[in-house]
């Protein structure tokens, strides 16, 4: 029990720090709807089960033993924030679309929001990062099959739970009727943000 409480904790507090993951959901959730927003939500909650799969199966291993996969690995998440923050930019700049235009020039179906939401978080810098180090050295392979079981099933759960939970707040009526004041601002600041952090990842050496 304790050992659940410790993973529960510290990934709760993973969680909690803002990144693309917590912007993408939000964006989706004030641009469409709720129930897109929850498909983004599950896409990103899938895409953590993997890393931590990868997490039980040695993945602080793999990256000590073949060092230029991690890099790899950061440049081509780099590349796709970046591209999902130059998407964002053209709304924010289209000046010649109304706000009702800016709020569909995207659509996006449910499993199209659920596929970029688990490519989103396995491009995620905080994600490889917490899974290759902090996450990896919490838990092991030496673990009883159910233990590991159980611990990928909370893993998934409690991040289904919290952005669940940012989809739902930030689909509210309010929010959304803000989105269609201040769409361009909106887009443009996120497309800031996940353009800053494609570029971190992919400048970045240390």
């Amino acid at each position: 029990m304790t050992l659940f409480l410790g993973i529960a904790l510290i990934h709760f507090f993973a969680l909690l720090s803002p990144g693309p993951d917590f912007f993408f959901v939000s964006q989706s959730a004030i641009r469409q709807s709720r129930s897109h927003a929850m498909f983004a939500a599950l896409g990103i909650s899938l895409s953590i089960l993997v890393w931590a799969i990868c997490a039980i199966s040695g993945l602080h291993f793999l990256f000590q033993k073949i060092a230029w996969l991690q890099q790899a690995l950061v440049i081509l998440g780099g590349l796709y924030l970046f591209y999902l923050g130059i998407q964002l930019f053209k709304s924010a700049f289209n000046k010649q679309a109304s706000v009702q235009q800016l709020s569909t020039a995207i659509p996006k179906s449910k499993i199209t929001l659920l596929l970029q939401g688990f490519f989103t978080n396995m491009a995620n810098p905080k994600a490889l990062v917490y899974f290759s180090s902090v996450f990896s050295l919490a838990i092991n392979a030496d673990m009883p099959l159910t233990t590991q079981s159980s611990l990928l099933a909370l893993i998934w759960l409690e991040s289904l739970i919290w952005f669940a939970l940012v989809a739902y707040l930030f689909s509210w009526h309010k929010m959304n009727a803000a989105y269609q004041r201040l769409s361009k601002w909106i887009d443009g600041l996120t497309g800031g943000i996940f353009i800053s952090f494609g570029c971190y990842l992919i400048l970045n050496r240390d």
